[in-house]
């Protein structure tokens, strides 16, 4: 996580990387982050006017290794931050999400880079069923970048699409590299590796 003053907005932001989370009842503060294929998961508790946001990278984890703290995974991830809401005194039955992300920003004819932003939105709207959460609005798919912000006292959300330059495909797609190889570090680390 990185906070920093925006200027536009006149609020610290708190910038989310995959794998975080955050929630508060601050009124001083939003929370943005950069997706791609990720996913991210807003909630917001009316009431008690607390939100909350996620960034995951993959639904599931597949292959058993990473503990239940790991928030990269989306099975992970929305119970870190729902259980961090509820401790902040937000009520589960009083709970809307709003749903971002899962693009194909690469445009690959491999059915592989397809498929992980369509689990990814998947994922995101059949957890929130079965938690009975409503989903308020979203905005997933598509062939590029999004970067949004939130406001966790009144539920609104930010959106702009960042259009396809060289440079910021070339970031977006380093960043998700970078992941994917500490990923894989950590697999081999645990004696498997599942990737080739």
């Amino acid at each position: 996580m990185n906070m920093y003053f925006d200027t536009h907005f006149k609020k610290n932001v708190v910038t989310l990387y995959p794998g975080e989370f955050f929630s508060t009842s601050d009124s001083g503060q939003f929370i943005s982050t950069v997706l791609g294929s990720c996913i991210a998961i807003t909630l917001f508790d009316v009431n008690e006017k607390i939100g909350g946001m996620n960034h995951f990278m993959l639904a599931k984890d597949s292959h058993g290794h990473a503990d239940s703290q790991s928030g990269r995974f989306g099975e992970y991830a929305v119970e870190l931050l729902l259980n961090d809401m509820l401790k902040r005194g937000a009520k589960k039955k009083n709970l809307t999400a709003k749903v971002f992300g899962g693009g194909n920003i690469f445009e690959s004819a491999e059915d592989a880079v397809v498929q992980v932003g369509n689990d990814n939105i998947a994922f995101a709207f059949d957890y929130l069923e079965r938690e009975s959460i409503p989903i308020k609005s979203s905005n997933v798919g598509g062939n590029l970048p999004r970067k949004i912000f939130f406001d966790p006292k009144t539920s609104r959300v930010w959106l702009k699409f960042i259009q396809k330059r060289l440079a910021a495909e070339a970031m977006l797609h380093k960043r998700e590299e970078e992941y994917c190889n500490r990923m894989k570090k950590e697999e081999q680390k645990a004696g498997e590796i599942v990737w080739f």
